[in-house]
Order: structure tokens, then sequence, then C-alpha cells
């Protein structure tokens, strides 16, 4: 038996073919219908155009595109000799940014997906204020990002040497104060301790004293038995160098280092639908990306405890993301502390970009995974950008005999119900996939 289902409320759209054998999900078939075609609008335009399209890219991800981009063209600078410098100040803004984004798509995936999604599953009301809950964290920290972009989303103040933004002592104060609040919402609705409390665990045992809605998420996902269900090739990938991620290969509980050099596209398995995204491969294997790899390559001890319970389980994908929305906000806390407001937010380039040819990558940790951004320049001008998504490596579509990530978690699955849980688990973006 066959049956074709639509994915909603994601960015964009996506279908999956689920094929069952003995009531249970045999293969699955992704595919992206739609293309946006971004790096062909960027094909012969001024270098410093990409930091305005590509942000554009993601209604909720602009800032991975910009920083992705912005290190791709520094990238190009340093491979023609002349290597830009970039403040500490502008440093730490740039990674304030990109970590308050993580922050809040992590809460809206929360509160406006998997919350509801799991009490769909359980056939149990939840209050209409749940998706607020997720809407206001997530305003909080769209609000700090706000003040050192200068708008959310769709900013392109990260420029090639540093920012353009001159914060004051008001606006850290501000930044302070709205991050402040945002914490106590995390310890008051979602965890009900303290955030340094939450963020030292070591063990599944002490998740006990957690009383607020990730207590409740975590009972529905045990009853829905998310724990049992949605493994994967247990292989993970973080690409993206951050004070709070590595770049780093696990694999069979082995670290290795990694090189953007050794990353593939392959053309997507799709029989009976149209697809535009490319399979995003690493030594021509298939990884997990986003923030179980993070938090497992991280060796986050919490997380680690969880993974020796129920492995890569659709549980501990849920979990691991959860979890490191309370690591980011406590990262943040020390980045907003970092910022030095005597040093420079920008350091002039020495070399002008319209007479830089070479080519440059920029690869940083977005909200659901690694994302590259690739650039050829000639004389300024782009002949030949490429970006590769945190969905192309998280959702390839794979043949039966090697699935994907996503397509092997869903394999085995009782209902398309459960399927597809597991497979919002990955967190599927289709307009960031198919340019």
């Amino acid at each position: 038996m066959t049956i074709r289902k639509w994915i909603e409320q994601i960015e964009g759209e996506a279908s999956v073919q689920f094929e069952f054998e003995k009531n249970h999900v045999s293969f699955a078939t992704i595919a992206f219908p739609h293309t946006r075609g971004m790096e062909a609008i960027l094909q012969s335009k001024p270098a410093m155009d990409a930091l305005v399209i590509t942000p554009r890219v993601c209604g909720i991800c602009g800032h991975s595109h910009l920083f992705s981009a912005v290190r791709a063209i520094e990238s190009v600078y340093a491979n023609c000799g002349a290597p830009v410098e970039i403040s500490q100040k502008a440093e730490s803004i740039r990674e304030l940014t990109l970590t308050l984004e993580l922050i809040q798509n992590h809460l809206k995936w929360l509160y406006l997906v998997i919350y509801p999604e799991l009490s769909h599953m359980l056939q149990e009301k939840i209050a209409d204020s749940c998706r607020l809950k997720g809407a206001y964290a997530a305003s909080l920290a769209t609000k700090i990002l706000a003040i050192f972009a200068g708008q959310w989303p769709h900013s392109s103040y990260m420029i090639p040497g540093g920012v353009t933004c001159d914060p004051t002592h008001v606006d850290i104060i501000r930044a302070e104060g709205l991050l402040d609040e945002l914490i106590r919402w995390f310890e008051k609705e979602l965890i009900g301790i303290t955030l340094d409390e939450y963020v030292c665990y070591s063990s599944k045992k002490t998740f006990l004293t957690v009383t607020g809605d990730m207590k409740k998420i975590e009972n529905m996902l045990k009853r829905t038995k998310m724990h049992e269900q949605g493994f994967s090739y247990d292989r993970y990938l973080a690409m993206g160098e951050h004070e709070f991620s590595k770049p780093s290969k696990l694999v069979n509980r082995r670290m290795a280092k990694v090189h953007s050099k050794f990353v593939t596209l392959e053309e997507a398995y799709s029989i009976d639908e149209k697809t535009y995204a490319k399979n995003a491969l690493y030594h021509d294997d298939y990884f997990e990306t986003g923030p179980l790899a993070r938090t497992m390559i991280e060796g986050v001890p919490f997380i680690k405890q969880m993974y020796k319970n129920y492995r890569d389980s659709t549980y501990t994908r849920v979990m691991a993301r959860s979890y490191e929305a309370a690591l980011l906000l406590e990262h943040s806390k020390k980045l907003l502390q970092s910022i030095k407001l005597n040093e420079p937010s920008y350091i002039q380039p020495l070399k002008k970009i319209a007479t830089l040819s070479g080519e440059g990558i920029g690869i940083v940790e977005a909200p659901r995974g690694s994302l590259i951004h690739s650039v050829i320049l000639k004389n300024g001008i782009i002949d030949q950008y490429k970006l590769i998504t945190p969905t192309q490596w998280n959702l390839s579509c794979g043949s039966p005999e090697i699935p994907g990530p996503a397509q092997k978690a869903m394999i085995g699955s009782d209902s398309i119900e459960t399927a597809t849980f597991t497979f919002r688990s990955f967190d599927v973006c289709s307009v960031c996939t198919t340019h």
C-alpha cells in the first residue's frame, strides 16, 4: 500500500510518499516540488548583493544565511592573500545574533509544532495559550537580535570586516534586560527550575526535578513511544565553527575532524514525483546534523545519558534540541558580557572587493544544522553561488537500499502519524532547500 501525505506547517511545502508492509512503514520518498532559484538570482551580481539576497532565502533563518555569506566572502579575501581582520567585539555580536536566532527557532518549533502534534496524537486538548507562549518567547529573542541587527528578519548588518552596528551602554543594558526576561520565562514556563540548575544536569534521574511544560512534553513523548522509534544512522556531523560547536563528525562514538572538500551533492531518489532538492553527503555517507549532532559531538552529559538509554530515537532528538536552547541561553549571557564597546565594529579590508577573483566558503551552524555557502568571484562579481542547507543533510531522499537519515528514521513506524512526527523532529525547511 502506498499513501502520499503533504507536510504542512513548515517553511514551504514537502510531500512524503509512504509505502507500507505488514502495517508498518517500509519506505518513504521525500519530495520538494518547488524551486526558488536563489543561486541563479545571485549569478552575475556584485558580491555584496549576496548580503541582501541570501538572508531572504528563509524567513526564520536569515541571520544564519547572512553569516554564511559573510564568511564565504571573507574566505575569498583570505584566499586572495588579503585576510580580513575582525575585532573581538564584531565576532561576539555576530555570534550573539546567530545564537538568538537558534533560540527563537528552537522555542517556536517546540511550542508551535512539537507540543501541539503530541497533544493531537494523544487526543488531548492543550490550552490555546500554548502557541502564544512560544511566540512570546521567540519575540523576546528577536527583540534582542534587532538591537544589533536593526531588524528581523532579512537584516544585512554583517559585512566583510565586521558589523555595521555600534552599540552603546544603553543598548547592552536593554539587551541584558530582555535576555533576563527571556530566561525568567524559560525557567517559569518551560522547566520550573533555574537555568543554572538545568544546564548542570548530568543524568536522566535529575530530570525528575523539572516541573514545567518540558516535563509534560517529555511525558507525552514517552506515552507516544517516541523513545522506541525514529532511529537513524547514529552518525553525526557539525561543520560550523563556533564557541558552542566545533567542526567534527561522530561515528561509532569516535570523533574525527571534518573538511568541506569531502562534502558532495547527489540527485535525490524520486520516481513518481519531481523534486528539486539534492542530497548532501559527507565522504559519500549520510549524516544527521543539527542540535542532536551538536550536543553529541560536544559531549553534553545530559544528552549523552539520554542517548545511552534511548539512542538516536525521536525522543532523544526532541530532547536534545530543547536542551540546546538552555545551553544557548547561558551562552548568550556570556556573549553579551564579552562585548567590548571601545573596540571597532568594523575594520576596512585591505583590498577593494571589486578587485577580488577567487573562491570562498562560509559555514555556520544554523538552527537545523550545518549550512554551507560557497562562492566564486571574478573581479568582485559572483560567477557561481552554491547553497547546502541542513534539510539537504537530514531530509536527503535516498534509495530503498540506502535511505537518507529521516527516511531511515521513519522506516518501521506503525502509522503515518508517528512517521510524520519523526519527520517533523528533523524540522524540515523547504524554502531553504531548493535553489
